[in-house]
């Protein structure tokens, strides 16, 4: 699991800009730290952090970032002269670079959320799987035999809304461990009479327990999870480059407007008139 996570800090690592790399190690290693390695059967968050993964994580995510470079610049070699050709211009103001810097960043900061949500939810699995594992110990399928009918009067309720209703609970009866009985309720269909078998969860001592979660919800739940993380940083980002693009677009506007209340009176003539007027 290791290996995935480095493999995921690279990833992240080739995208993110520079002032982001300590945050993608401190997430690849909490994520993998905290609910991946798990230790003396423990599931949760470790109390002594791995320093060891967590400088392999930080090696494996500058690694990215600095082999990203030379196939970046290979790649858009022509793009890059064009865009320097630009950004030669003197016309082209210290902002307008920061803004076409900040507008090129978008796409680095959308595959770096990318890789954090995989980090997540690749955590959330590996997490999810260790506790099904050690609840798989101690959960058990019985059979309960049910003690009252689901259209008995201690069941059934008085109304239209309630008659309709396909499922009852019901009480029921089981035996686990062996010689030990126990009672409780059960879910079962209205038209099922008393006595009826059915299958129920309890743990080590014989009461009922929450059956296990199937490898599919476990996958579906992680993905979830690491969707809700891509979009949180996600909508972070947008934010940050939103908050960022309208500081720039207000100091661009107070400088253009200083200038052109200094270029105004002599580029319409206005300050040729008032010296005539005042001859």
């Amino acid at each position: 699991m290791l290996g995935v996570f480095a493999a995921v800090a690279a990833l992240c690592g080739a995208f993110a800009p520079w002032a982001l790399l300590p945050l993608v190690a401190a997430v690849c290693w909490g994520c993998y730290d905290g609910l991946a390695v798990q230790r003396d059967g423990a599931v949760g968050w470790l109390t002594g952090p791995d320093l060891r993964a967590l400088a392999l994580l930080c090696a494996f995510t500058l690694l990215g970032r600095l082999l990203s470079g030379p196939v970046e610049r290979a790649a858009t070699w022509r793009s890059e002269a064009a865009r320097a050709a630009v950004e030669a211009n003197p016309l082209f103001r210290p902002d307008d670079r920061r803004r076409a810097r900040l507008e090129r960043s978008r796409s680095r900061l959308a595959a770096t959320a990318l890789g954090l949500g995989l980090a997540v939810g690749l955590a959330v699995h590996a997490h999810s799987d260790a506790a099904a594992a050690e609840a798989a110990g101690h959960t058990h399928a019985v059979t309960a035999t049910t003690l009252a009918s689901g259209m008995s009067r201690a069941v059934s309720r008085s109304t239209a809304r309630d008659e309709a209703v396909a499922l009852v609970s019901v009480p029921a009866a089981w035996e686990y461990p062996a010689g030990s009985r126990h009672t409780g309720r059960v879910v079962v269909l209205r038209h099922q009479a008393a006595g009826t078998r059915v299958s129920v969860w309890v743990d080590d001592a014989g009461r009922p327990a929450v059956r296990p979660s199937s490898a599919t919800d476990r996958g579906v739940f992680a993905g979830l999870v690491g969707l809700t993380a891509f979009a949180g940083a996600e909508a972070f980002a947008l934010g940050g480059c939103r908050v960022l693009r309208t500081r720039l677009d207000r100091r661009a506007s107070r400088a253009w407007a200083k200038d052109w209340a200094r270029v105004e009176p002599h580029w319409s003539g206005r300050h040729r008139n008032e010296d005539v007027g005042g001859r």
